[in-house]
């Protein structure tokens, strides 16, 4: 009898350990497989929020270069490089006319003339000079150029010198990227987007 009962006592407590581990075993792969998805989306977060920050940086140095757009894309393909440029949706250079300012609605889906130009993917591939060293006319505000629409040189950067910039400050300007994260495990959703907006005074001119 002390033997049959000790069995049983062994059998119940198998079940028992057998149901804890049914019960516990979801939640501890959902807490391991959150951790990665959240470790992984933050690190492409940072990824956006870098690259957004050095085309800024771009945007402002180069002022009103007609051909900033395109070294602007360039610092943003280099800053975006963890992630991958192949998840980048689209990117804004825009006006901003305060610090604190946001990219404006219409530019989330296309140019507007005199206050945007947007960029996708295929824009960060096109070239700005030929073989020889001849402009393409994919840039520099040129009847056909991506840029056409806000083009660099409408900035204010006042080139005469301290004085005139106190009257009339540089514009800032504004740099908006959206890329989409793709998670792993498929818990969580198939995707999410990352955005991040910078906005930065330009430059003023020095004088030589």
């Amino acid at each position: 009898m002390v033997v049959r009962r000790s069995e049983r006592k062994r059998r119940g407590q198998r079940g028992s350990a057998i149901i804890e581990a049914a019960l516990v075993t979801p939640v501890f792969f959902m807490l391991i497989f959150g951790i990665m998805e959240f470790g992984m989306a933050l690190r492409n977060y940072l990824a956006v929020s870098n690259a957004t920050t050095e085309g800024a940086r771009s945007a402002s140095v180069l002022g009103r270069d007609r051909e900033a757009d395109f070294f602007v894309l360039q610092s943003i393909a280099d800053g975006i490089e963890a992630m991958g440029l192949e998840n980048v949706d689209y990117v804004v250079v825009f006006e901003a006319d305060k610090i604190n300012g946001a990219v404006p609605d219409a530019c989330r889906t296309s140019s507007v003339d005199g206050l945007c130009n947007r960029y996708t993917r295929s824009d960060f591939f096109l070239a700005l000079e030929d073989a020889v060293g001849n402009s393409t006319g994919n840039w520099g505000c040129g009847a056909a150029a991506v840029d056409r629409y806000w083009c660099p040189i409408d900035n204010t950067n006042n080139p005469g010198g301290r004085l005139a910039a106190l009257a009339d400050p540089p514009d800032f300007i504004g740099v908006h990227i959206q890329a989409t994260h793709s998670y792993i495990t498929g818990f969580f959703g198939s995707s999410v987007s990352l955005t991040n907006t910078k906005i930065i005074r330009v430059e003023p001119e020095r004088l030589n």
